[in-house]
């Protein structure tokens, strides 16, 4: 009873009176910045804004918070509330040949902080006014080699004519850069049979295609002596079939494929440009590939390994092991699109794909479209949520043609974070120098 009374005197007498009026300071509210930046790659590599695209931020559950448009560069800004986010994007989507489609494709958690991209694919709309392309034969000087069993170049080409056993030509090659640009470095090879009938290879680079001649049928044509040789490296017992390729100056070089029974590859190993080459090395092995009530099935497993040593990339074993599924009933995605791979240990990352038999909302004419997720291991697939503007196109009615679902595992990481992060943007080049996987597939 007599409490309270002393506190009060108490507080007045030590001033605490003052101090109970002060305001507090109010918490300001944190923000995490979004950007996306959306691009299309044209010929001659530059990228460019590609703004045919929407972008809905979501709740973990999917549900949808906001739709956003892109701006005139092709970039998206959103402040979030949350530090981690879901998001699909929408992008018109159309490959050579075929009719324009939807692309979907939806990350699950991914830090609201981390930048990401997009790399569209739109044939009809690429802009190349800004590439200089030159389409010309290629007259191939070098080393006596006869009954020619490997051809390869970093730059396009219809197709090879043998003028004698030291002079083959490359027909129809083409060399793009950005106009006023640096012509990229383009690799030439051929391996076959020499004088002594032993296995002899040639190849050489061109990276000026303004320097050209004339042939003895009077065109003008690129001219190249290639003399780097092979080497010829063995290779270990019970290999798997493999293929491999180098990598340097931005370009894939003088890709193989490695069979079973082969105990040598022939490498193009003394080029100039060896010190800043990097091997990359892809095996599978399929345990099965069947036709079922489901449509045409595909288990298998893969593996990629990428070294500045070819002995390590020469390495490269997928496993042999067949991933703990239901390889009848396909039972780890539900019939509410939630999914669960978690039997399959140690991969961290599902990426699921669904492929559909839409029909565009005005002229209810056929049209392809794609949604892709990335994931844990287990979780809800994005599809369940109708998307505004997309709600006739992707639907429970709509027609699935098929599923393909990759299980990720990068030997440097098992954090889903550094997943994310690589998917996004695909700069973590580490991230892929050892990446397993198990691929599933159902196509009707």
């Amino acid at each position: 009873m007599f409490l309270l009374p002393s506190i009060f005197t108490c507080l007045t007498a030590c001033g605490g009176g003052g101090a109970s009026n002060k305001a507090t300071t109010p918490e300001v509210p944190i923000f995490y910045p979004f950007s996306l930046t959306s691009t299309l790659t044209n010929k001659c590599g530059a990228k460019l804004p590609f703004v045919d695209v929407e972008l809905f931020i979501q709740n973990q559950d999917w549900s949808v918070v906001d739709k956003l448009q892109a701006d005139e560069n092709g970039v998206f800004s959103f402040s979030s509330a949350s530090e981690f986010i879901n998001y699909t994007l929408v992008a018109k989507n159309q490959q050579a040949g075929e009719v324009e489609g939807l692309d979907f494709v939806s990350f699950h958690q991914v830090k609201a902080t981390t930048p990401a991209t997009y790399q569209a694919q739109h044939a009809a709309i690429i802009d190349n006014s800004n590439c200089e392309c030159v389409t010309r034969n290629v007259e191939i000087s070098h080393t006596p080699i006869s009954d020619i069993t490997k051809i390869t170049s970093s730059a396009t080409f219809t197709t090879t004519e043998v003028v004698d056993s030291q002079r083959t030509n490359f027909m129809n090659v083409e060399a793009c850069r950005i106009m006023g640009g640096t012509w990229p470095l383009h690799s030439f090879s051929l391996v076959g049979t020499g004088n002594n009938n032993n296995v002899q290879g040639a190849a050489g680079f061109i990276d000026d295609f303004n320097q050209m001649a004339f042939n003895d049928d009077g065109e003008l044509i690129w001219q190249l002596s290639a003399f780097d040789a092979i080497e010829r490296i063995g290779l270990n017992q019970n290999h798997q079939p493999f293929t491999t390729r180098q990598l340097f100056s931005g370009q894939q070089h003088f890709a193989i494929s490695v069979l079973e029974e082969d105990n040598i590859v022939d490498l193009f190993n003394s080029h100039l440009y060896v010190s800043e080459t990097d091997y990359q090395s892809n095996a599978e092995v399929i345990f099965s590939e069947t036709d079922s009530a489901f449509g045409k099935i595909k288990i298998s497993s893969q593996h990629q390994l990428i070294s500045s040593t070819y002995i390590t990339s020469f390495s490269v074993a997928a496993s042999d092991r067949k991933p703990d599924i239901d390889d009848r009933y396909f039972s780890e995605i539900k019939s509410d699109w939630s999914y669960d791979y978690s039997n399959v240990a140690n991969y961290p990352m599902a990426i699921i794909a669904i492929s559909y038999q839409a029909y565009h909302p005005e002229t209810n004419t056929p049209m392809p479209a794609k949604w892709t997720s990335y994931g844990e291991i287990t979780g809800q697939l994005p599809v369940v949520t109708a998307l505004s503007g997309y709600e006739d196109i992707i639907n429970n009615d709509t027609i699935v043609l098929g599923t393909k679902t990759d299980l990720v595992q990068s030997e440097y990481t098992d954090k889903y974070a550094n997943y994310l992060s690589y998917y996004q943007n695909k700069k973590n080049s580490s991230f892929a120098h050892n990446l397993k996987n198990y691929h599933i597939s159902i196509n009707k």
